[in-house]
């Protein structure tokens, strides 16, 4: 393949993989990767596609974690601590984080009161020692501190 064949093959593959969801320059990166060990293309051209794309505005670390952030507090509410662990996994650099969440601050007990109340109504039926451990339990894997999973606890038991 010449060189304009492979950046092209690279770069169809590029928007097909961003085709399902926005994904970050690392991800990209690493699927192409991937991919260039079977369609044999060099780490110049990767570098390219990346290029290409962050011109086209399809990739784009900022508006990631935008999306990534608004997703996980509507569908899966979580900790700010575990969104920048995931955040930092998919290859968003550590101070772009730091200064996303300096300018979007959450409110990380309205996340953790919505992510409780969605289940709080499984566990009305037990004891309420059983229904506090699996609350606690259930918040904590979510990255929420004991003071957070109380407030929420507390304002539910109320309810």
């Amino acid at each position: 393949m010449t060189n304009d064949e492979s950046f092209i093959k690279a770069l169809n593959l590029s928007y097909f993989y961003l085709k399902f969801r926005p994904r970050t320059e690392k991800e990209v990166e690493t699927y192409l990767q991937k991919k260039a060990e079977k369609f044999r293309f060099e780490q110049k051209i990767i570098e390219r596609v990346i290029q290409e794309l962050k011109e086209q505005n399809l990739i784009n670390d900022q508006n990631f974690m935008n999306w990534f952030v608004e997703q996980r507090s509507s569908a899966k509410p979580k900790s700010r601590f575990v969104l920048m662990v995931e955040m930092m996994r998919l290859g968003v650099d550590k101070n772009l984080i730091n200064n996303y969440f300096e300018n979007h601050p959450i409110e990380e007990d309205d996340l953790a009161y919505k992510a409780l109340s969605r289940r709080w109504h499984q566990w009305s039926n037990l004891p309420r020692l059983k229904r506090l451990q699996k609350a606690t339990a259930f918040l904590s894997r979510r990255g929420f501190s004991f003071a957070l999973i109380r407030k929420a606890i507390d304002t539910l038991e109320k309810k």
